[in-house]
């Protein structure tokens, strides 16, 4: 397939073992479409928060819910908010935290290259 249109349902996502949140993933690795691409929607619940790190570059885009973003870039750590319409991108390799500040939960799309 070399390109779709599809709406994306917050219904579709789900838990994934071992990540808090919900997630559901429409281009995977590997995947016909993909070409080394990651793309989906996600949701921290209020107090939720994921650490981790990645080859890819990734951008998460914040749709709704209010949150806050860390990284680390040679020993020093950024903070940032996160509001509806915020995008935080970060380069491969480099840890990061995405954590739900508010009353609701924050939703967003990521994409990863």
């Amino acid at each position: 397939m070399d390109g779709w249109v599809r709406t994306l349902d917050p219904a579709e996502m789900a838990p994934v073992a071992g990540i808090l949140g919900r997630w559901k993933r429409h281009v995977a690795p590997g995947g016909p479409e993909a070409r080394g691409m990651v793309f989906g929607m996600g949701e921290l619940g209020p107090g939720e928060a994921i650490t981790h790190a990645h080859p890819e570059e990734e951008v998460f885009f914040v749709l709704s819910g209010e949150g806050e973003a860390e990284w680390e870039i040679d020993g020093v750590t950024h903070r940032a908010a996160l509001t509806p319409g915020a995008a935080f991108f970060k380069t491969a390799h480099v840890p990061h935290t995405l954590r739900c500040t508010g009353a609701v939960p924050m939703r967003g799309l990521y994409c990863k290259v």
